[in-house]
C-alpha cells in the first residue's frame, strides 16, 4: 500500500512492531508521541467472545438483584400465607437491614478471596496463545475461578431454596439457612466480580496501538486502552439494564404494599406529629387526628409497626435516606422508591453518551480527558448531588408536609449516576491497564472492596442518618466528596499522564471499517 512520504515509518500488517502503547516494550526503538503525528484515537472492534463472558456477569447480576429485592420482606415480615405482604422470618426491620448490609459487605469483601484463588493456579505447560499478549496462568486462573464461583453460587442458592420452604420456615431452620446461604453466595459473588471484568478485558489480545485508515479516508490511531474502556462501559450498561429489567421481579405486591413506602409514610407521619410516639394510631385516634392521614387508617398501620420503624430506622443505609426524603414530599401518585431507578437509567443514558459523543468529540479536538480527570469529575458530581440533597432537605424541613413535588429529587439520582459513569468505569479500566498481569484480579478486587467498605461506613453513620440530622449529613457528605476529589487530583493528577507512543505505523486496508 502506497502512502505519502510525510507519513511516519510504515510497516506491513503483519509487522511484529506496529505501534506500542507501552513505554518499555521496545527500548531499542525511539518512540514517537502520538500527539506529534496528529491522529485522533479510537477504540477497536470488541471481540464477539466478550459477549460470552458478559453472559456470566448477566446471570450473576440477575441472581444478585433478584435475591436482594425480596430479602427485606423475607427477613422482616412473619410467615403468613394469607397476608398481603410476603414474609418468612418475622425478625423486624432492624435485623433485616443489618443482614442486608452484611450481605452486601461480605459479597464485595470476598472479591479479595476470589482474586487470591485466581492467582494461585499454576501455569500450564502447553501454549495456545501468544505469551507476549496474554498471561496464561492468569487466563486459566480466572477461568477456573469463575467456574468454581458459579458452582459455589449454585450451592448457596440451593441452600437458600431448600430452607425457605414452608416446612423449613415452620421448623425453625429458615434463619440458619439464610445466614449460611448469604455466606456461600457472598463467596460466589466475590469470585465472579473479581475475575469477570479482567477476564473479559483479556479477551482483547492486542497490546499495541496501530494506525488504521477508515472508509472515509481518515487515518486514526486504534488504542487498546480505549477498547478496554469501551468493554467496561458495555459491562456497566448491561448491569444497569439487568437491574431495571429485574426490578419488576423483586416484589409481586402492588406499589402501596412496599415496606419501604410504608416506612417512609410512617416517618412522614412521625415528622408531622413531632415524634414516633405521637404517630402511633392509638394516640392519633385518642386525639382525633387519625383521619388526617389516610395511610394511618389502613389495617397494617399499628402501634407495633410504628415502633418497628422507629427502632429500625437508625440501621437504614444512607442511600435509603433519599427514599425517606421522597416520602416527605408531594408524591402525586408516584411511589417514592421509584426514583431510585433513575440511577441505573442515568447510567444507561450517560455511558453511551460519553462513549459515542463526548469522548470522541474531545479526542477530535486533541483534548486528553485523562483517567484522573474522570475520577475527579466523578467526585465533584457526587458532591454536587449531596449538596443538592442537602438544600432540598432544608426546604423540606421549612415547608409544610408533603408540599414539594417528589420529582424535584430526580437531579440527585441523576448526578450520582453520572458520577458512577466516570468513576466506576475508569476505576475498572485503571485496575486492568495499569496493574501487572499477575495482579489484575487482585487490583480489581480491591476496587470492588471499596463498595463493601462503603456498606460498613453506612452502618457506622446510621445514628446521623435520620431526622433531624439529614441536612447536616448530606452537607457533610458533599464537603467530603469535594475534598476527596481535590485530594485525589493533587496526589494522582499526573500519575497516568503517559501518552501513547508510536514506534512504527501499521498500514491497514482502507476498505476496513471500524465497528
Amino acid at each position: 500500500m502506497s502512502t505519502d512520504s510525510k507519513e511516519p515509518n510504515l510497516a506491513s500488517p503483519n509487522d511484529s512492531q506496529p505501534i506500542d502503547s507501552k513505554l518499555d516494550s521496545h527500548p531499542s526503538v525511539t518512540p514517537i508521541p502520538a500527539d506529534e503525528v496528529g491522529l485522533r484515537r479510537v477504540p477497536d472492534r470488541i471481540p464477539w467472545v466478550v459477549l460470552l463472558v458478559i453472559i456470566v456477569e448477566l446471570g450473576e447480576r440477575f441472581t444478585y438483584f433478584g435475591l436482594s429485592g425480596p430479602l427485606q420482606n423475607y427477613i422482616k415480615n412473619p410467615y403468613d400465607p394469607g397476608a398481603e405482604l410476603p414474609g418468612a422470618l418475622g425478625k423486624g426491620q432492624a435485623v433485616a437491614t443489618a443482614l442486608g448490609n452484611f450481605f452486601k459487605f461480605w459479597a464485595y469483601a470476598s472479591t479479595v478471596i476470589g482474586a487470591i484463588v485466581a492467582g494461585t493456579v499454576p501455569a500450564p505447560t502447553h501454549v495456545f496463545f501468544n505469551a507476549n499478549l496474554l498471561s496464561l496462568d492468569q487466563f486459566l486462573g480466572k477461568f477456573k475461578a469463575i467456574l468454581v464461583a458459579c458452582a459455589i453460587y449454585i450451592v448457596g442458592l440451593t441452600v437458600l431454596v431448600t430452607t425457605a420452604t414452608p416446612a423449613s420456615i415452620q421448623g425453625g431452620s429458615a434463619f440458619g439457612g439464610l445466614v449460611a446461604s448469604m455466606v456461600i453466595l457472598g463467596l460466589g459473588t466475590g469470585g465472579i466480580k473479581a475475575n469477570v471484568t479482567p477476564f473479559c478485558a483479556e479477551q482483547y489480545q492486542k497490546v499495541h496501538a496501530y494506525v488504521k485508515t477508515l472508509k472515509s479516508g481518515e487515518r486514526v490511531i486504534v488504542d487498546p486502552d480505549l477498547t478496554v474502556e469501551r468493554m467496561f462501559m458495555c459491562v456497566i450498561v448491561i448491569v444497569a439494564i439487568v437491574f431495571l429489567g429485574s426490578s419488576k421481579l423483586f416484589l409481586k405486591t402492588r406499589p402501596h404494599g412496599s415496606p419501604i413506602v410504608d416506612a417512609a409514610r410512617t416517618v412522614s407521619i412521625a415528622i408531622a406529629e413531632q415524634g414516633f410516639e405521637n404517630a402511633k394510631p392509638s394516640l392519633l385516634q385518642e386525639q382525633g387526628r387519625l383521619e388526617r392521614y389516610p395511610f394511618a387508617t389502613r389495617p397494617g398501620f399499628t402501634d407495633y409497626s410504628v415502633e418497628k420503624v422507629r427502632t429500625g430506622i437508625t440501621a437504614c443505609k444512607i442511600w435509603n435516606n433519599l427514599i425517606s426524603q421522597a416520602g416527605q414530599m408531594a408524591l402525586h401518585g408516584t411511589p417514592n422508591d421509584l426514583l431510585q431507578n433513575l440511577d441505573p437509567i442515568a447510567l444507561i443514558i450517560f455511558i453511551p453518551l460519553l462513549d459515542f459523543v463526548v469522548y470522541p468529540l474531545l479526542r477530535r479536538h486533541n483534548i486528553n480527558f485523562r483517567p484522573e480527570l474522570k475520577v475527579t469529575a466523578g467526585f465533584i458530581l457526587v458532591s454536587l448531588s449531596m449538596v443538592y440533597a442537602c438544600v432540598l432537605q432544608y426546604y423540606i424541613y421549612k415547608s409544610p408536609p408533603n408540599s414539594i413535588h417528589v420529582w424535584i429529587q430526580a437531579p440527585a439520582y441523576a448526578l450520582v449516576g453520572f458520577s458512577e459513569a466516570f468513576v466506576i468505569i475508569t476505576g475498572l479500566e485503571l485496575a486492568y491497564t495499569k496493574a501487572p498481569e499477575s495482579l489484575r484480579s487482585l487490583v480489581s478486587a480491591l476496587f470492588w472492596l471499596t463498595i463493601g467498605i462503603a456498606a460498613a461506613i453506612c452502618i457506622a453513620l446510621a445514628p446521623v442518618s435520620q431526622d433531624p440530622y439529614l441536612v447536616w449529613m448530606y452537607g457533610s457528605l458533599g464537603i467530603v466528596g469535594l475534598v476527596a476529589g481535590i485530594l485525589f487530583y493533587v496526589l494522582f493528577g499526573r500519575a497516568f499522564d503517559q501518552p501513547i507512543l508510536l514506534e512504527t505505523v501499521e498500514a491497514i486496508d482502507p476498505g476496513e471499517v471500524r465497528v
